[in-house]
């Protein structure tokens, strides 16, 4: 911090959090007994539904507390989806929403709970700018337990996005109320996620952890935080590489997911974030790999800019340049590091960054990154 540095600190994560190998079979029922709960809907992916290590094991811890579930929840939550899971929840009257899985499920979680408390039509091209008018507090909705499968972080925030059907672009809606009341961290769980996929979260979480030191103002806390996020995440993200069934660096991953996204809106919309949203579902890329693919050039071209955070970044990861040590871990996990694998035209890339482009951010200059990265 500067001299005279002033501040405001608003805590925007879940209320409680479990963490550690086998915690959800110690914590879950407990957290349903103690908020008398008794009427649980699921919403999951089709693969973490039809899992008997994922979705089986839920439940049977459930038993008699499940009304019902969707499981079909896909990448980048298609708003068709989540408006269907809107209505087999509605059908079940439920007390808690359980969002099983990663980043997808637990956004339309969040989503089906507002649609059900002001009963938003999620298919509308125009919902997003629709649910701007309606601002209910947490306790207008059904109450959420999120168990996270990605270190996406998707499941400690208030945001929530999904895709339109039309345009396939990413929208969302915020706010307090949207946040999880629990999130339970359970390695056991995530060995059932493909390698790759787990990896490439992780970089994601990177991507929260550099986004959050490089946001405008002061934020010593979160900053704390995602320096210590990103000192866990490298270390461990490489563990899991050599093992990947050893659950102690896993834990250690969640932890670190969670420590990189304690300023959740800044860093969820800084310019990596922002312009790998623009490319992710218009051309089927998943959030973690639109991460490997634009975090180091965005890096690199903000470099001139924010030297000092960036050099505090360099120095938790143990490098002399912040941008080539994220490269080089992206590299060492054997993840994606390419745009031009996935056939973008030049158009395409205008496309995508004219609507971020400002006076801060020229056309050109975003336009530069993607091609960057290809």
């Amino acid at each position: 911090m500067q001299p005279g540095e002033t501040g405001t600190f608003v805590y925007a994560n879940p209320r409680t959090i479990h963490w550690g190998a086998g915690v959800l079979a110690k914590r879950l029922a407990n957290e349903l007994e103690q908020r008398g709960l008794h009427r649980t809907f699921v919403i999951s992916t089709r693969s973490v539904a039809a899992n008997p290590e994922l979705g089986g094991r839920l439940r049977d811890l459930l038993g008699d507390r499940l009304v019902g579930e969707y499981g079909a929840i896909g990448q980048h939550a298609p708003a068709a989806s989540v408006a269907e899971a809107v209505e087999r929840a509605r059908e079940a009257q439920p007390d808690v929403l359980v969002s099983f899985g990663g980043g997808s499920p637990i956004d339309a979680a969040k989503s089906v709970a507002f649609a059900l408390a002001t009963g938003l039509d999620v298919a509308d091209p125009a919902a997003a700018e629709t649910a701007r008018r309606f601002h209910p507090r947490p306790s207008d909705l059904v109450t959420q337990i999120a168990i996270p499968t990605t270190l996406s972080a998707a499941e400690l925030s208030g945001l929530a996005g999904f895709t339109t059907e039309t345009e396939h672009e990413k929208v969302g809606l915020r706010g307090e109320a949207l946040i999880p009341a629990c999130v339970i961290f359970d390695a056991e769980l995530s060995l059932q996620t493909p390698l790759d996929l787990w990896l490439s979260t992780g970089i994601r979480a990177v991507d929260h952890a550099v986004e959050t030191v490089l946001a405008p103002g002061s934020h010593p806390f979160q900053d704390t935080l995602a320096l210590e996020a990103l000192r866990r995440l490298r270390s461990s993200l490489r563990a899991t590489r050599r093992d990947p069934t050893d659950l102690h660096v896993r834990t250690e991953s969640q932890l670190g997911a969670w420590f990189s996204f304690t300023l959740p809106g800044p860093a969820a919309s800084g310019l990596s974030h922002t312009l790998g949203k623009r490319i992710g579902s218009r051309h089927g890329i998943p959030h973690g790999v639109s991460s490997c693919l634009l975090l180091p050039h965005v890096m690199r071209y903000l470099e001139p800019r924010a030297p000092e955070p960036l050099a505090r970044i360099a120095a938790a990861l143990d490098a002399a340049c912040a941008a080539d040590a994220v490269a080089s871990l992206i590299l060492e996990l054997g993840l994606p590091q390419h745009l031009g694998a996935y056939a973008l035209s030049e158009s395409d890339l205008v496309s995508a960054a004219r609507p971020v482009a400002s006076e801060a951010y020229p056309l050109q200059d975003l336009v530069g990154i993607y091609r960057a990265a290809l």
